[in-house]
């Protein structure tokens, strides 16, 4: 692992443990000075120096190396993340209408009467097919940057909960294919528990962001608390919570790339400074 981000690992691992740059001293020996300089990245410590420091902190040399791995694809997981958000926010330009215009022609209200309010379009299976798989490939990889960004925080509730959503919207767009074809699946418990499961994981995603807000800053605190707004419209049966998402993805795509432009650059992920 390089400077900064050791000297940014070491710090967090240093607070992490509550304590200050003198106590670590007095556990490692290691000048107070040196400390400050290696947190700061002004110095490239020798094996001996970091191994010193990390036994003191109670922390593995051979896990820090394995993280050291793991960080040095975080920023190309996170720019693919963002590019693939901004993709599903335009493919979902197109599901939602082809969504709508499913919705109205299996119910007996007019085309014409929600089309006033709503845009519908005249599409075929194969083309249908398309644009769900794509939007499944482009949620995926979006929500794969949440995941890194978890882990990379050190918070497996965010990881989690993202791993959920990626697998729920698998089926969802599995059952909306297989239910295009074989409508008689497509009852409304079906669409109540889909409804609900949406709901739920959106309020704990951005329950979790927003815990986050020291790190993520006022975007990710916006982005959560709208995605806690949208999964209590659709733990109600609203659809409209869906239209309310939308900003909410905005946000995140923003997030994401900010995230990963610090990621890159080496420094701390402190947005909210």
């Amino acid at each position: 692992m390089k400077q900064p981000e050791l000297g940014n690992r070491i710090s967090e691992l240093r607070k992490a443990k509550g304590l200050t740059q003198e106590e670590l001293v007095e556990r490692c020996n290691i000048s107070v000075r040196t400390i400050q300089r290696i947190e700061t990245g002004e110095v490239n410590p020798r094996s001996y120096t970091v191994k010193t420091i990390l036994s003191a902190l109670e922390s593995d040399f051979d896990q820090l190396h394995a993280e050291s791995s793991f960080s040095g694809n975080v920023p190309k997981i996170l720019t693919f993340a963002w590019v693939a958000g901004t993709a599903y926010f335009v493919l979902g330009l197109l599901e939602g209408p082809m969504d709508m215009s499913r919705a109205v022609s299996g119910s007996q209200i007019p085309r014409e009467t929600v089309s006033e309010f709503f845009p519908m379009m005249t599409f075929g299976p194969v083309f249908y097919i398309i644009v769900k798989v794509l939007v499944l490939i482009a949620y995926t990889m979006f929500l794969r940057g949440f995941t890194s960004i978890g882990t990379y925080l050190g918070n497996p509730l965010l990881t989690m909960v993202s791993r959920i959503m990626i697998m729920t919207m698998a089926f969802v767009v599995g059952f909306d294919i297989l239910s295009f074809y074989f409508m008689e699946l497509d009852g409304p418990f079906v669409q109540m528990a889909i409804a609900l499961s949406l709901g739920a994981l959106g309020i704990v995603f951005g329950i979790t962001l927003i815990a986050l807000r020291s790190k993520l800053g006022a975007i990710g605190t916006f982005a959560g608390a709208i995605e806690v707004m949208a999964g209590i419209l659709l733990l109600s049966l609203q659809p409209f919570g869906l239209i309310v998402q939308i900003p909410a993805v905005i946000l995140e795509i923003v997030l994401v790339y900010q995230v990963s432009r610090a990621v890159a650059e080496g420094s701390d992920i402190a947005l909210g400074r």
